[in-house]
């Protein structure tokens, strides 16, 4: 039967006219234009011309001025962190771990907000926030040993936190705003990778050739690579704005790493219940676990978050249950074991409390998470309920941090 016809006789059934369209694609796209000037009432038709004459809106071009500044704050981030080798009086180990991530966070920062058009809360927030925390990474001494380490380790998180005042402003409160920051830093990690992994084979291949030419290859290290490191949360986030390529990486790597960390998991559960003692008594065990936690806890996140780009995906949302709900068992042995060890091993330290305390946190989130889904099956919430639940959890992630960094260090300070 002739196409037009065939659209003709389905202008009123929207089913019918999906099933032709997978059909005869090509035909239907030639055709439903011109069915559409027979019948230019039919908002069904309507509806398919928006459909299939829908073009994103294109990335938006980097003016002459965006791109200055963003030179501008790449370059002063990258002479920041040459200052140690500028002045020798500045010791490095001294240096490099209260700012390596502060600076290039700062860079990232200014350039959002200038692109933001300088939202005067936020940024006065977010700017005398950062300037705080810099000044306060100097009050902590060095010889203060593991709690030092412990909120040098702690800033970077803190920051991201930060960071995600300023992306949301002030609409921080609304939980798809929230959500939508969860999809960017996921998206932001895997362009940052990629900068990475294509700014080191470059800079080996720039070096191989220099090396070849018997020319000077120790510039190539010392400072494009520092600059280019200094640069990249910046560009990275940029990308992330601007193109959006990882968009549909990051879920789909999270659906693929699922299945196999739920095997995963299955089998650390029954290598712990062969040698329950491995998980008290070994720091690496107890390590391997903590790892194990935060990969569960990611790629759970970036599955629920992602579901839009891949669908509902019921198969894999069920994996992801099962995988919440056994590590919630693991986890709480793990809490046992980090109990067991203060108990047994001279008391509550910072090193305990921090680990004690992230463990809680991420339990928590892992609870909320599976409890989601619990009540989605039972029928009392949707997936989008499940995601307002991880949204509410957020701040306290942002408290946990605040704590590490700010608190902890002055209640075991010595």
């Amino acid at each position: 039967m002739e196409i037009r016809t065939k659209i003709l006789e389905l202008i009123d059934d929207p089913d019918g006219l999906e099933r032709l369209y997978h059909e005869r694609k090509q035909e239907f796209v030639a055709m439903y234009e011109e069915v559409l000037a027979e019948r230019p009432g039919s908002l069904l038709l309507q509806a398919w011309r928006a459909r299939l004459e829908y073009a994103p809106e294109s990335a938006p071009r980097l003016t002459t001025m965006d791109l200055l500044f963003m030179l501008l704050l790449c370059s002063a981030a990258g002479t920041l962190l040459k200052i140690p080798e500028w002045m020798p009086s500045i010791d490095e180990l001294e240096f490099y771990p209260r700012f390596s991530a502060m600076i290039p966070f700062s860079a990232m920062l200014a350039y959002t907000l200038y692109m933001k058009a300088w939202p005067r809360k936020a940024a006065v927030l977010t700017l005398g926030v950062t300037a705080l925390a810099g000044g306060y990474a100097l009050l902590v001494p060095s010889s203060w040993d593991d709690v030092y380490g412990l909120a040098c380790a702690g800033m970077p998180l803190f920051l991201w936190c930060v960071y995600g005042v300023a992306r949301m402003g002030g609409k921080w409160r609304e939980a798809e705003v929230r959500i939508e920051y969860i999809r960017f830093f996921g998206e932001l990690i895997i362009h940052a990778g990629l900068l990475f992994i294509g700014g080191g084979i470059l800079l080996a291949l720039t070096a191989g050739l220099f090396s070849l030419l018997n020319l000077p290859t120790s510039w190539v290290f010392e400072y494009v690579a520092l600059y280019g490191l200094a640069s990249i949360p910046l560009v990275a986030a940029w990308a992330t704005d601007t193109y959006s390529a990882a968009q549909r990486i990051v879920p789909l790597m999270a659906r693929i790493f699922a299945p196999l960390l739920l095997v995963l998991i299955v089998a650390y559960m029954g290598a712990m219940a062969w040698n329950m003692g491995e998980l008290f008594e070994n720091r690496d065990t107890l390590l391997v676990y903590n790892v194990l936690l935060l990969s569960v806890l990611a790629t759970a996140v970036f599955t629920l978050t992602g579901r839009r780009e891949h669908g509902e995906g019921g198969t894999v949302q069920y994996i992801i249950f099962w995988m919440l709900s056994a590590t919630l068992v693991l986890d709480i042995l793990g809490v046992c074991a980090i109990g067991w060890r203060i108990f047994e091993y001279g008391g509550l330290t910072a090193n305990r409390l921090a680990v004690l305390g992230s463990n809680l946190v991420v339990f928590g989130n892992l609870a909320v998470m599976c409890l989601g889904y619990l009540r989605h099956w039972r029928g009392n919430a949707s997936l989008e309920d499940v995601e307002q639940g991880l949204a509410g959890y957020l701040p306290v992630y942002f408290a946990w941090t605040g704590f590490m960094v700010f608190v902890l260090p002055w209640l075991f300070r010595y």
